[in-house]
């Protein structure tokens, strides 16, 4: 019994060195969690201070952009009502008066009439100078080849006829209308030589159409 057991000596020693480890193992934990909310104060702090920065440049950006509405030439801009609270009476809004358009009248062409050719020699009739082989034919001042000639009208030329028809005065086989010419000159010619034709303006124009 003097003698202790020198197994039990060399474990006595042993369990005081552990003893000093679990200590500051427990002393590092709890030094580290006030450090670590420290760290998640300042991160959160410096959050929160960018969301209020960027709120900020959001206004401030806002009312820069905002356009100012600028006046437009030549309409004047409507005056505001004034609230009847304030005093005064209100102001009646003018309406503008309703404008009605009249239709426009829809012009319908009316037809040119066609002029018709004559079928026969008579008086207010304009006639042409045929069958002269391009000599003319004689304006005589009576109804008979005995007569003067007062001119020669070129074939193809237009006469009115004034009066007639008339028998030939020494009983020969033609028949005689008193005519105008384009130059004013009247006489007699033998209905021989004359055949019904349209106005000048008309025949100018008939011709152009038949061509």
């Amino acid at each position: 019994m003097a003698n202790p057991d020198p197994t039990r000596k060399t474990q006595e020693p042993t369990r005081v060195t552990r003893r000093p480890r679990r200590l500051e193992e427990v002393k590092s934990v709890e030094v580290g969690f006030p450090i670590a909310w420290v760290l998640v104060g300042a991160v959160s702090g410096l959050i929160v201070l960018g969301l209020v920065g960027l709120g900020v440049l959001n206004i401030v950006r806002q009312q820069s952009i905002t356009p100012t509405p600028s006046a437009i030439p030549g309409v004047t801009p409507t005056p505001a009502i004034a609230d009847s609270a304030a005093g005064g009476s209100a102001a009646t809004p003018t309406i503008p008066p309703v404008v009605t358009l009249e239709p426009t009248a829809t012009v319908i062409p009316t037809e040119t009439p066609v002029p018709t050719l004559p079928e026969a020699l008579a008086v207010d009739v304009y006639a042409k100078v045929i069958n002269t082989d391009g000599a003319g034919v004689s304006m005589r001042a009576g109804p008979g080849t005995n007569n003067a000639r007062v001119t020669i009208v070129p074939e193809d030329s237009l006469v009115l006829i004034l009066d007639g028809p008339r028998a030939d005065e020494n009983q020969e086989d033609y028949v005689w209308w008193f005519v105008r010419d384009q130059d004013n000159n009247e006489a007699w010619v033998a209905q021989d030589f004359l055949e019904p034709s349209l106005p000048p303006d008309t025949a100018a124009s008939g011709e152009s159409q038949t061509e």
